[in-house]
C-alpha cells in the first residue's frame, strides 16, 4: 500500500473507528459473546510449567459465571486450543473441549492446527469440573472457576480512546484514573493444560477460538491470541471485530493495513516516532497474524521489547499500549498476582461460595 492510501486510510479510521465509548473492556470481543458471555474468549497465556520438561497453555473465559453447576461454560458450544508448528499454521495439532451441564469435560485432538469449524477430531480422555485429570499421552488438564487474572486499566484505556479521537495525548490519562483496575475482584472459566515438551515442536504459535451451534449449523464465534488485539488496534470497529473474530491466522494479512494505520496515528499523535508509518507497519508485522509465539522451553515474556508466549505476571496491556502508542507506557495498574505458581496456576474459586 503507498504512503498516500495509507495516510488517507489512517484519516478515514480517525473520523469512523476512534469514537469513544461508554462501556466495553478487554474481555467482551464479539456480539456473540455480549449476548452470550459463556462464549466470551477473555486471555490466553503460554509459558514454561513447573514440571521442568513440560508447557503451560491457559484459556480463560467468561468474565460473568453464574453460581450452580454448568454456569461457567457452555454445553452447545466448543472451546479450541489451536497449536501450530508451521509457517501456514495447519500443522500441529488442536485440542478441543466439549462440556457438558456439569462442567465436566471431554478433551478431543485432531492432528491439525487449523481444525475446521466444529470439528472435534479423536477422543482422548475426559476431565470432571474443578479436578486434574492426567491423560494417556501425559497431558495434565485443570477447568473450572477461577480469579480472573487479567491487570487493566480500563477507565485510562477509555479516555485514551476519547483522546485519540479528538487528535491529542495526555500521558497522565493513565494515573489520572487513580489506576482503577476493574478485573481485581472478577472471575472467570479457566482451561488448563500442562503438556510434556516432546509432544510440541521446538516453536509452536498458539491461539484459541470458540464454536458455536445454532440452527444446526457451527460458527466460529471468536478468534484471540495476543491480548487486547481488539481493543487497542481494532478499538469499536464492529465489522473489523467480526472479520477478526471469524478468521484465522492464515487469512488476516488484511488486518495489517488496519493496525498500521491505528499504530501510525497514535504514534504520530503522541510525537513518538520520528516516522510514524514506518513504525505502524513494523507493529503490524508483529502483531499480525494474531498469535502467540512461543520458544518451547525458554523463559516467557510478553514486552513492547520481547515476545515469547506470556506468563500470568506479565504487564500485558502495559506492553500493548507500548506498541500503540511508540514510546514505553505504564497503565498506573497494581498487578494484585491472582495467580499460582503451581498448577492449574490459576486460583479456583467455588461458585457456589462467590457472590456476582
Amino acid at each position: 500500500m503507498s504512503i498516500l492510501k495509507k495516510a488517507k486510510l489512517a484519516l478515514f479510521l480517525s473520523s469512523v473507528v476512534l469514537s469513544p465509548v461508554v462501556s466495553a473492556s478487554h474481555h467482551f470481543e464479539s456480539e456473540q459473546a455480549i449476548q452470550t458471555p459463556s462464549l466470551n474468549q477473555l486471555d490466553n497465556f503460554v509459558f514454561p510449567a513447573t514440571t521442568p520438561g513440560y508447557t503451560a497453555i491457559v484459556m480463560t473465559v467468561n468474565n460473568s459465571p453464574k453460581a450452580g453447576d454448568g454456569g461457567i461454560f457452555n454445553p452447545e458450544a466448543l472451546y479450541n486450543i489451536h497449536i501450530a508448528e508451521s509457517a501456514d499454521y495447519k500443522q500441529g495439532k488442536t485440542f478441543t473441549f466439549k462440556f457438558d451441564a456439569q462442567g465436566n469435560a471431554t478433551i478431543f485432538q485432531e492432528a491439525t492446527a487449523d481444525s475446521a469449524v466444529g470439528v472435534t477430531g479423536k477422543s482422548i480422555g475426559k476431565a470432571e469440573a474443578n479436578s486434574t485429570a492426567t491423560l494417556s499421552n501425559g497431558i495434565k488438564i485443570w477447568t473450572g472457576a477461577a480469579q480472573d487474572p487479567f491487570v487493566g486499566n480500563s477507565p485510562g484505556l477509555h479516555r485514551f480512546r476519547a483522546q485519540l479521537a479528538e487528535g491529542k495525548y495526555d500521558p497522565n490519562v493513565w494515573t489520572s484514573t487513580k489506576g482503577k483496575n476493574i478485573f481485581a475482584a472478577r472471575n472467570c472459566g479457566a482451561i488448563v493444560l500442562e503438556i510434556p515438551n516432546s509432544l510440541l515442536a521446538s516453536k509452536v504459535s498458539v491461539y484459541m477460538t470458540t464454536d458455536f451451534q445454532s440452527n444446526d449449523a457451527w460458527k466460529q464465534v471468536q478468534y484471540s491470541a495476543n491480548p487486547l488485539f481488539s481493543h487497542t488496534m481494532l478499538f469499536e470497529n464492529e465489522a473489523l471485530k467480526r472479520e477478526h473474530d471469524a478468521g484465522r491466522p492464515q487469512n488476516s494479512d488484511d488486518m495489517k493495513n488496519f493496525v498500521s494505520a491505528r499504530t501510525s496515528r497514535a504514534s504520530a499523535v503522541a510525537h513518538s516516532q520520528k516516522d510514524p508509518i514506518a513504525y505502524g507497519d513494523k507493529v503490524a508485522n508483529m502483531l499480525v497474524p494474531d498469535v502467540l509465539t512461543y520458544q518451547v522451553g525458554e523463559k516467557a515474556v510478553f514486552t513492547a521489547e520481547k515476545r515469547n508466549g506470556r506468563s500470568l505476571d506479565d504487564d500485558a496491556m502495559s506492553a500493548m499500549l507500548s506498541l500503540l502508542i511508540g514510546q514505553p507506557t505504564d497503565q498506573a495498574v497494581a498487578n494484585p498476582k491472582r495467580y499460582s505458581h503451581t498448577f492449574p496456576y490459576v486460583v479456583p474459586v467455588s461458585l457456589k461460595k462467590a457472590q456476582y
